[in-house]
């Protein structure tokens, strides 16, 4: 007979570091844990994955370890060992040089309450630095309004939290602190029953919290007179259509303005152009969403061969300084704002829609970037994706005179009803260029076509999610979609096996589960399929669409709308499908025009499922509300033509524009 397995539970502490003031634990994992960690006092330090609390003596961290993991199956005594040369040998800086410290002067705001903001990674020693000097934390800026100096600041921070002045950058430019307001209350066509969330515990009233956001109010964009037989000739060299050459010119005329083109019809090859003749010798930005940096280094050097691109994360921020390009996504912006001495002449912002929330960090670097830069353009086929209010960060980082009001007066004026949309319609004529693909004489129609099905398997499974009341009301759609698009899954599959021989079709889910199932499904059927999600590599998102735009064999590319809806060209296909629907129509459009673009050469057919009495209904309504709203303002714009702007132009503002060699 077999002797019984015992099994030795595993060691809790894995890692342990401390720097004199806090102790920073790397645990095995336990399910459940880390919210109770949180309210036992210990905060989680994400440049370093691991918890940390106030450092104490290894026997009292032990003790509180034991406290809080009783009951657990963990192993808490070889952790002993690891606390005690913790806490003996400190490391002085290794929390916080990676709490990344800026201090910001501000331009505005209510400066009563401190004229300098503090924004760091959540650090419990630089929160009470901040309480020592009567801050007030603001949510939406994730910053701190502080009084006294910059001198007070740093010492405050050095005393109580240990941080050295060396690792706390002091911006030289103002920020403007400004409160956020509350949207307009809608009626939204989608309804579930779901479970109430529980409230909080009543304990905080609010008091010393702000709802300010970070941004600036920049000078007042400017025209340029254009020198046309340079620009003639630089589009003749870049091969632009008619089309494009005025969009360039557009972008040249003035020192902030939009390229709202819809979606395929160059506008990055415009921005290339018209920003290097706007820098002359000067260095150009490009900031786009990650998966489109190698499309900018293409477009780029199909323009220019011989041109020197960086890239802003995988060159050394030393190599930027010889680059006349440097492309940097979104997420690596921060790393720019902490090297003002690198200077750039234009920027040009991609997908520019990324910054339509106020409060978000990526929108707070691009404003601090946009004070350094003189000429800034934003261009985007989707300016405005739900609200008008969306369109004040494009407006305020271009200097557009309505981008100076605050957000405040801006939706006042300016927002929730038809007569005030014409009059913000009729503001942005001159600043936004918007074309639409009727430019394209040798493109065939886009038509859409709605289908109400009735799926093979009935609603059982959705019924049973919709009728759980444990659920809340997010995780529950998202769970009642996820549902509909496996129940559209037969209907699909049908979908392209009716297709005639040479057919394509793009088809988007709005989840990667959804797509891993439907991948499986295609090819039991024998379909030729690739598949495109968010958490692709480059290497694997260009063969997708190389084997897609190529290979006879594949029928089917199947993706994500975020991953697989912008930043492609997927002519090859000339149907297209909607498993769910994204939740505006700008981002509907966006995805379905990776087929309707520049390159087409075939009338593009877009299928949109739906079954009725499901959640479908009221996306489809709240889609069909949410295009009045684009209709009235961005559309309304198309009707401005570049020969309006010439009058527009104020002598005195007039500058030289500077020719690119």
């Amino acid at each position: 007979m077999l002797a019984p397995v015992s099994l030795a539970p595993p060691e809790l502490v894995l890692n342990a570091v401390a720097d004199g003031r806090r102790v920073g634990l790397q645990v095995h994992y336990v399910e459940g844990m880390g919210k109770h960690l949180a309210k036992a006092g210990a905060w989680w330090f994400a440049p370093g994955r691991q918890w940390v609390l106030d450092q104490a003596s290894p026997g009292q961290l032990l003790s509180w370890l034991d406290l809080q993991y009783r009951g657990q199956f963990v192993d808490l005594q070889p952790g002993l060992t690891m606390l005690d040369a913790a806490v003996s040998a400190p490391q002085v800086d290794f929390f916080t040089q990676r709490l990344d410290v800026q201090v910001f002067p501000l331009a505005s705001g209510d400066l009563s309450r401190g004229q300098l903001a503090v924004s760091f990674a959540y650090d419990k020693p630089c929160v009470r630095a901040m309480q020592a000097l009567g801050g007030r934390y603001h949510p939406h800026a994730k910053a701190w309004q502080v009084r006294g100096t910059d001198t007070e600041v740093l010492r405050c921070l050095a005393e109580l939290a240990g941080v050295d002045p060396t690792f706390v950058f002091v911006h030289e430019r103002a920020v403007v602190l400004e409160d956020l307001v509350a949207p307009p209350a809608t009626q939204s066509p989608i309804s579930v029953p779901a479970a109430v969330p529980e409230r909080g515990d009543g304990t905080s009233d609010g008091e010393g919290e702000g709802a300010g956001f970070m941004s600036a109010v920049l000078d007042e964009s400017v025209f340029y007179r254009i020198e046309e037989s340079v620009l003639q000739a630089t589009a003749e060299r870049a091969g632009l259509r008619d089309y494009q050459v005025q969009g360039v010119r557009h972008l040249l005329s003035q020192a902030g303005a939009c390229l709202g083109d819809d979606m395929g019809l160059g506008k990055s090859r415009q921005t290339v152009v018209a920003t290097r003749m706007a820098a002359g010798e000067g260095r150009v930005l490009i900031l786009c969403p990650a998966t489109l940096r190698i499309n900018w280094e293409r477009e780029i050097h199909a323009v220019y061969p011989n041109a020197v691109v960086g890239m802003v994360g995988e060159d050394r921020l030393g190599t930027l300084y010889g680059c006349e390009w440097v492309i940097a996504n979104y997420e690596r912006l921060g790393g720019l704002v902490k090297e003002p001495e690198l200077d750039f002449a234009v920027m040009a912002v991609d997908e520019a829609h990324y910054l339509k929330e106020h409060h978000a960090g990526r929108t707070r670097n691009a404003f601090i970037m946009a004070t350094r830069i003189p000429r800034r353009y934003v261009v985007t086929g989707t300016p405005l994706l739900s609200r008008e209010v969306e369109l004040h960060t494009l407006l305020r980082m271009t200097g557009h005179r309505l981008g100076a009001l605050s957000l405040r007066d801006f939706r006042k004026s300016y927002t929730g009803s038809a007569d005030k949309r014409a009059e913000l319609a009729a503001a942005l004529k001159g600043w936004m260029l918007r074309r639409r693909k009727d430019v394209l004489t040798d493109l065939g129609t886009k038509t859409r076509q709605v289908r109400y099905i009735s799926p093979e398997q009935g609603l059982g499974t959705y019924q049973a999610i919709y009728q759980d009341m444990s659920l809340l009301t997010m995780p529950k759609i998202v769970k009642l979609r996820q549902a509909l698009e496996t129940l559209k899954t037969p209907f699909l599959i049908e979908t392209v096996q009716n297709l005639s021989v040479g057919d394509k079709i793009i088809i988007f889910c709005e989840y990667m589960a959804s797509v891993d199932q439907m991948r499986r499904a295609f090819a039991d059927a024998g379909i030729g399929c690739v598949t495109l999600v968010g958490s692709d590599s480059q290497t694997k998102r260009q063969k997708a669409v190389d084997a897609f735009q190529n290979d006879p064999a594949i029928t089917v590319f199947l993706g994500t709308t975020s991953a697989a809806g912008v930043g492609i060209t997927l002519t090859a296909a000339n149907y297209v499908a909607f498993a769910s629907l994204p939740w505006t129509p700008a981002l509907m459009r966006q995805a379905e025009d990776r087929a309707y673009r520049l390159g087409q050469k075939r009338n593009v057919i877009v299928i949109v499922p739906l079954i009725e009495r499901t959640l479908d209904d009221g996306i489809w309504k709240l889609l069909d509300a949410k295009q009045e709203t684009e209709r009235d303002v961005v559309e309304a714009v198309r009707s401005a033509l570049p020969g309006e702007l010439a009058g527009a132009v104020d002598a005195a503002n007039v500058g030289r524009l500077v020719q690119a060699a």
